[in-house]
């Protein structure tokens, strides 16, 4: 299995090994810079190595195996939790493993006399991509013992005995990202605190309007090209780490948006998980990072700009709340066949790499127009990225006719499918140099996806079917036209058993065994479904499983015991 791979990326020039006005290149190794500016010759690091990544954990809980999961797919024990990961031939470390009271490790020296962020082994201002995984709030989060705050943190500032590189903050936390109200207004927003950014109206931050412009701004230095994480409680489980991967790797997704659709989560008809993005530029959005369609070792070239940046979802909320339909005594294990290739791919031309066929025909600036992943016959199709956040969006009813159209004429279009979701990655800007606070508002892009659904003997309605596999997602830039289409819908070829289900409190039971601190725990919303992988995987038959959502019982549990998803298998084995 080739997993962790990331077929459109962009690579970088060759390394020019010089020294310019005593600037140390990034060629040279981080020891031999360490040793010159020990010497007191000054100097300055130009940029990370590409594609560098580390990963830390705040606390040793699951969170530990996430942290790990992000890098490599595995959790701590070395056992399989995930198929998708950072890329194979990228560079990566976790770091922090059996350390305690890591806060210096994040604060930046100017900030915090104890600051070490750019400590060479252990500081996490040393690569290209930092991601986090632990328990957090709006105003700090935990570092296995003692606390981060923003307040102490300066990322990406590049200065002399000072060499802050990084370039992509993501962190796993509940509400370090918080942003708007506490309580949405009626009939918006969740049961989660902070999932309504949009209804930001400018005030400073407090626990009943909260500013990520204010807590992170200052935070941002201005090499960072961006800084991710949860307005909302956050899920941070294998789940999310391999649904980032998934989405960049295999869909075609470009930076922030495989964060945010990764730890993305919807209840409903409505965001429950609400991630968003920051970034530091000029009054034009398009010119910022939040447009990286892959990753760079680069600075932000619009980082000295007077403006703070901030994306995150809006829901079209077109579909109905999730319906506990009757679960049958017995249902089919599912035989699987990859997915027919469409009409529209037949005639094209592919290079094959293991167990991909990537199409020789590419998209400027995006790579290969299309691929294919054999074992499933999983499809990404490009189309050209159009910076276009000052066109006037379109009614989003139109959105769901093109994209509808858009399957039907290529082939991609599937009767099994649930009616379809809808979502605009939207933009929310404030010029810091304006005490008004005057906010500017924007669309990026629309997301219109299908989810599918199984007619099956001895049940009236559809089962429906989880995980990343059974979903068509078309992605629109604001004129309606498409930049990236995926679908993972393999074909069902014949039932391999039928097999007893798992009587729902059998299924509970277990969930709850497998959980910490379980007396601090409600269980929250359950879902019942098939489950088909991501397009990578190679999954011969498709099960039933039980998902279970679980949430602190009350809110002063929140920082100790965020929400947790346990998944169960359905069928009696």
């Amino acid at each position: 299995m080739m997993t962790g791979y990331n077929w459109t990326m962009k690579t970088t020039g060759s390394c020019n090994q010089k020294v310019n006005r005593r600037r140390i290149d990034k060629c040279r190794s981080v020891t031999f810079v360490a040793l010159l500016c020990a010497l007191s010759v000054a100097c300055e690091r130009a940029n990370p190595p590409i594609h560098s990544v580390i990963t830390a954990h705040g606390n040793t809980d699951w969170h530990i195996d996430t942290a790990e999961e992000f890098l490599y797919g595995t959790e701590m024990d070395g056992s399989t939790s995930a198929t998708n990961f950072v890329p194979n031939s990228w560079t990566k470390r976790h770091m922090h493993i059996d350390m305690t009271n890591t806060a210096k490790y994040y604060n930046d020296s100017t900030k915090s006399a104890s600051g070490q962020d750019t400590n060479i082994l252990l500081g996490i201002d040393q690569a290209m991509l930092f991601f986090y995984a632990g328990h957090g709030s709006p105003t700090s989060w935990s570092t296995l013992g003692d606390s981060g705050t923003q307040s102490s943190m300066l990322l990406g500032n590049n200065a002399e005995n000072n060499w802050g590189v990084l370039r992509y903050y993501w962190q796993c936390s509940c509400q370090v990202f918080a942003h708007g109200p506490s309580s949405c207004a009626a009939g918006t927003g969740t049961a989660f605190s902070y999932s309504c950014p949009e209804q930001f109206d400018g005030s400073s931050d407090s626990s009943s309007m909260r500013n990520v412009f204010e807590r992170w701004g200052p935070a941002l230095g201005s090499d960072l090209r961006m800084a991710c994480g949860a307005s909302t409680s956050a899920y941070c489980h294998a789940s999310e780490t391999n649904r980032i991967w998934d989405n960049y790797n295999n869909n075609s997704y470009d930076v922030a948006d495989s964060f945010i659709y990764g730890l993305y989560s919807s209840s409903g008809s409505r965001a429950k998980v609400v991630p968003l993005c920051i970034t530091k530029g000029n009054f034009n959005v398009t010119s910022t990072p939040l447009y990286d369609q892959s990753f760079t070792d680069q600075p932000n070239p619009v980082g000295d700009g007077p403006y703070l940046h901030l994306q995150f979802l809006s829901e079209f909320q077109k579909n109905p709340d999730w319906i506990y339909i009757p679960i049958p005594n017995y249902m089919p294990l599912l035989k699987l066949e990859p997915m027919v290739t469409p009409d529209m791919l037949k005639r094209a031309q592919f290079k094959k790499f293991e167990e991909l066929l990537v199409s020789v025909d590419e998209i400027e600036g995006r790579g290969a127009w299309a691929r294919i992943h054999t074992w499933s016959g999983a499809v990404s199709i490009l189309g050209k990225v159009i910076k276009n956040a000052t066109t006037e969006p379109l009614d989003e009813e139109t959105y769901f006719a093109l994209a509808d159209q858009y399957l039907r004429e290529n082939g991609l279009h599937e009767t099994d499918a649930m009616a379809p979701s809808g979502a605009a990655m939207s933009f929310q800007s404030r010029d810091e140099r304006d005490e008004s606070g005057e906010l500017l508002t924007s669309q990026k892009n629309v997301r219109v996806s299908f989810k599918r659904q199984i007619l099956v003997d001895g049940s009236n309605d559809p089962i429906p079917v989880l995980g990343e596999g059974g979903t068509i997602a078309v992605q629109m830039n604001n004129d309606g036209s498409v930049f990236a289409t995926s679908k993972v819908w393999r074909g069902v070829a014949g039932v391999e058993a039928r097999l007893p289900v798992k009587p729902f409190e059998q299924a509970y039971a277990e969930a709850t065994q497998k959980m910490e601190n379980w007396e601090n725990y409600e269980l929250t919303e359950w879902r019942f479904g098939y489950k088909e992988h991501s397009g990578n995987v190679a999954q011969t038959t498709m099960g039933v499983v039980y998902e279970f959502v679980f949430g602190p019982i009350a809110e002063r549990l929140q920082m100790d015991s965020p929400p947790q998803i346990v998944e169960v298998d359905g069928f009696l084995r």
